[in-house]
């Protein structure tokens, strides 16, 4: 993968040598400061296994309050030439005490017609509406967290959204506006081509229709094979222990017409993982979001979504560890937009989550019965969105 990038940024450099062009190069800082106040009220939670061989539960209630200073997003583009150009999003953040730089996105684009472009480096992965259209600068985004399928692992997302490899692509085909997407990357659980211990590369496919402005509907596949031993988007190693492959269904409907009033977002996306001695596991997550602008300042909204991590309620995914096997969430909140670079977002979500634990039994014997923890968690958030 890294000679095929050298060898595409060559020559696409090369072919704008002679090209007349003044360089045109744009930096924006996307900043999302934000409040939050959490009840957290969790039945039978998991405390371990006495010498007996019984489980250990304890319920639990508490309280917490915290300024999060969020992502803070360098974002970079620059047209080098009238077919060539560059973009560049990093992101800095914040966890408890931990400091965390991540290259989201490095990529070059060379681009032919509408019908036909080609892009190389470090992109989102083309799945969905969600994961392509909003950076991670939440100024752009119409609520203050992102569904939990396309959120990044550090807040707690379960899936790769993002990859490195080379990307065809091509917008506007005919009167229906056609839209397509193919990526040849590295992959699940590789995070850079010195990661790779195989010659296999993942494929994500997408292709769409835009009937009327802004009206997106589109259908995602995304094909792959996890590699033993390579982690999950979570990091964890070990719930990966064999080879197995990784495929991913995505549909989506979008309505974000800026001069309407109603917009609408929904996705659903199936997963299936199947491991050498594991067996075949199937998740999947679907969420969708209303907003409605009273004024064109005020816009109330809701975002619900569910995601189950397992083909059933005690077989949970490999894949997906150690997200909990159930998560359903409804957020209410309503956002005001003082202009196109500064927004104010506040909400209400209700999170329920639930993780099944397993009979306990040695031998032939029973020690102790299996059972569901579950885990209520209600939040009210402000969050300032902005952008310079």
């Amino acid at each position: 993968m890294k000679k095929v990038f050298a060898i595409f940024t060559i020559s696409a450099l090369a072919l704008s040598a002679n090209e007349s062009f003044a360089q045109d190069t744009k930096i924006r800082f996307f900043g999302q400061p934000e409040i939050a106040a959490s009840s957290i009220n969790g039945k039978n939670n998991y405390a371990g296994v006495d010498a007996f061989g019984h489980y250990i539960k304890k319920d639990t209630t508490y309280k917490q309050s915290n300024f999060n200073t969020g992502n803070f997003v360098l974002f970079v583009t620059s047209q080098l030439s009238e077919r060539v150009s560059v973009l560049s999003e990093v992101s800095f953040t914040n966890a408890s005490s931990i400091s965390s730089f991540n290259v989201q996105r490095l990529m070059l684009r060379y681009y032919l017609k509408d019908y036909f472009s080609v892009r190389v480096g470090k992109m989102f992965t083309p799945i969905g509406y969600w994961n392509n259209q909003f950076a991670l600068g939440l100024v752009l985004q119409p609520t203050i967290q992102r569904p939990l399928a396309v959120r990044t692992a550090s807040d707690g997302g379960v899936l790769q959204y993002h990859d490195t490899g080379i990307q065809f692509e091509g917008d506007n085909i005919t009167n229906a506006r056609i839209f397509y997407r193919l990526m040849l990357g590295n992959g699940v659980g590789y995070y850079g081509s010195n990661d790779k211990g195989d010659t296999h590369m993942g494929t994500t496919m997408q292709v769409g229709v835009e009937p009327i402005d802004g009206l997106k509907i589109s259908g995602s596949a995304m094909l792959d094979r996890v590699q033993q031993g390579k982690p999950n988007p979570n990091g964890t190693i070990a719930s990966l222990p064999d080879n197995g492959n990784f495929h991913l269904l995505v549909a989506s409907v979008a309505y974000m017409n800026p001069e309407k009033r109603s917009e609408f977002i929904a996705e659903y996306l199936g997963q299936t993982t199947k491991f050498d001695h594991i067996g075949t596991t199937m998740s999947y997550s679907a969420y969708v979001y209303g907003g409605y602008k009273v004024t064109k300042y005020i816009t109330p909204y809701f975002l619900y979504n569910y995601t189950q991590a397992g083909k059933s309620t005690t077989q949970a995914d490999p894949y997906f560890t150690p997200i909990p096997a159930q998560v359903s969430f409804l957020s209410l909140g309503v956002r005001y937009k003082f202009n196109s670079s500064f927004i104010w977002k506040m909400e209400y979500q209700m999170n329920n989550e639930k993780d099944f634990y397993q009979n306990i039994t040695m031998g032939n014997v029973q020690l102790d019965k299996g059972f569901t923890n579950l885990i209520k968690t209600n939040t009210l958030r402000m969050q300032f969105a902005f952008v310079f």
